[in-house]
């Protein structure tokens, strides 16, 4: 399940990108401090079935923000598909970077996942993904050949090519849709877990292609709890406004997220109605949750990534309507797009 690489030869561009205030959903203003502009790169992957990157393999357009209204200096990435993923190591960077490093590869991955209910591998479709190191903040970046993307602490993880990822377990997640109290009618995903051994982290892959990845440099998965199910904590509402939405309405698109309790690896796994997926250190935690908390909305965003092959932000350069919610019953900052994918960071 791993393959080599000949070469990538990618480049990044400097702009700005400047955002002020939005409406708070009590129908105020909020003064917003500047979301800013860091750097971008254009990552390749492969589809499984290529050996080696060359001129014709497929390039996504990737941008990096810093979300000073956190506090914690995170750092926001983004796909031009409206994949996004959360990182840190952004609170002491002078920004926007000028000269930025380019992304340094380090290996190509295929995973299968099954389809939820589906025990048999064969069949199973294969998520193609490549492992970035982004030495301007000391992260990891994953790019799957759809573009969706995931993104990681790789601090004190220098990393080492030369593994195949090793299947951990697989985990079958409800989720309702936004608005719906009954999982009668929930969707059911499949997801597969694997350790990447060339960088350490657990990769959460959805049959959707959603990715999510979480360090694990001590090995946490316990093999006294392999096969036991997850356990369901609590399901939040995240609404989320377009990116030419001023106000939340009656109509804004309300996204469905559960949250669970993964038992094997410790960590919580947070889903999306559309199978985007985020995982974040769990804790000892009660399930269901007790009196669980309505998420707290703190603040929105317009996110704009330029395609691979576009030199400039432009007024045609898509941007992505963007929602930030604090779960108080875990402790999480969770970013909802107007797509539904989903990105979290716990506090710890």
């Amino acid at each position: 399940m791993s393959r080599n690489m000949f070469r990538i030869l990618p480049f990044f561009l400097l702009a700005a990108f400047l955002f002020t205030t939005v409406p708070g959903v009590d129908g105020q203003e909020k003064k917003l401090k500047e979301l800013q502009w860091s750097h971008a790169f254009d990552l390749a992957c492969r589809k499984n079935d290529e050996k080696t990157i060359d001129k014709k393999t497929k390039r996504w357009g990737v941008e990096t923000f810093r979300d000073n209204n956190t506090g914690v200096g995170i750092g926001l990435y983004i796909s031009e598909v409206g994949g996004i993923g959360l990182a840190p190591n952004f609170a002491a960077l002078t920004l926007p970077l000028d000269p930025s490093k380019g992304p340094e590869w380090l290996t190509g991955l295929d995973m299968p996942t099954r389809k939820a209910g589906i025990a048999a591998w064969k069949g199973a479709k294969i998520h193609s993904m490549e492992v970035f190191r982004d030495p301007n903040a000391d992260n990891w970046i994953y790019v799957t050949d759809v573009g969706n993307i995931a993104a990681g602490n790789g601090k004190g993880q220098p990393g080492a090519p030369g593994k195949a990822p090793k299947w951990v377990h697989s985990v079958d997640l409800q989720v309702r849709k936004g608005g719906v109290k009954e999982f009668k009618d929930a969707t059911k995903f499949g997801i597969e877990v694997y350790k990447d051994g060339n960088t350490n982290n657990l990769v959460y892959v959805s049959e959707t292609g959603a990715t999510a990845i979480i360090q694990d440099d001590k090995d946490l998965v316990l093999e006294k709890d392999r096969g036991k199910a997850p356990e369901w904590l609590h399901g939040l509402d995240l609404s989320c406004r377009r990116f030419d939405e001023k106000s939340f309405t009656k109509d804004t698109r309300k996204f469905g997220v559960e949250v669970y309790n993964d038992i094997t690896t410790g960590n919580l796994v947070f889903i999306s109605e559309t199978g985007s997926i985020a995982v974040t250190p769990g804790g000892k935690l009660t399930a269901p949750t007790e009196k669980a908390k309505e998420p707290l909305w703190t603040h929105g965003l317009n996110v704009k990534c330029r395609k691979f092959g576009e030199k400039n932000f432009s007024d045609t350069t898509r941007a992505f309507g963007a929602e930030v919610f604090r779960d108080e019953n875990v402790n999480v900052t969770i970013y909802v797009n107007e797509l539904g994918y989903i990105a979290a960071m716990s506090a710890k």
